[in-house]
């Protein structure tokens, strides 16, 4: 199967390095497969070959996939880093929420004005948590598309 060789090194020469060898191995072995499934049902060796070629179809299809799955890691470490950033957040806020509290009920516990800083601290993982929705709804509206 030469020619299936030739053709797929031939079709992904202007691909980028990395992963080059496990992309060309990957695809030679499947079109392989496909002429040889093709020769079973009785097609000659070249009609097979040809049929193969044709319904591969052009480099660019191939690597929609690939940058729709790249594309598609790349959100989900974004969505985990807001996932962490939330989480900092929110230890953060307590820890400073309880020394304030600390700071009011030592120095002065007859009056609670801890909670007028407490609510402008909560405003931090409130705007984290934001854009960790808003980040995951436009993942649902990619899925939609």
């Amino acid at each position: 199967m030469k020619k299936i060789d030739n053709f797929v090194k031939h079709t992904f020469k202007n691909i980028p390095k990395e992963g080059k060898e496990d992309i060309i191995k990957s695809v030679s072995e499947a079109l392989i497969e496909k002429v040889e499934d093709l020769i079973e049902k009785g097609l000659s060796e070249q009609e097979a070959i040809d049929k193969t070629v044709i319904e591969f179809g052009t480099v660019e299809d191939y690597f929609d996939n690939f940058q729709k799955l790249e594309k598609k890691k790349k959100r989900q470490k974004t969505i985990n880093h807001y996932k962490n950033d939330l989480l900092f957040s929110v230890v953060g806020s307590l820890i400073i929420i309880a020394i304030v509290l600390f700071v009011n009920l030592t120095y002065a516990p007859s009056t609670l004005w801890f909670v007028i800083p407490s609510i402008a601290i909560l405003y931090w993982p409130l705007a984290i948590l934001y854009n960790l929705l808003n980040k995951k709804e436009n993942k649902r509206g990619d899925k939609d598309e």
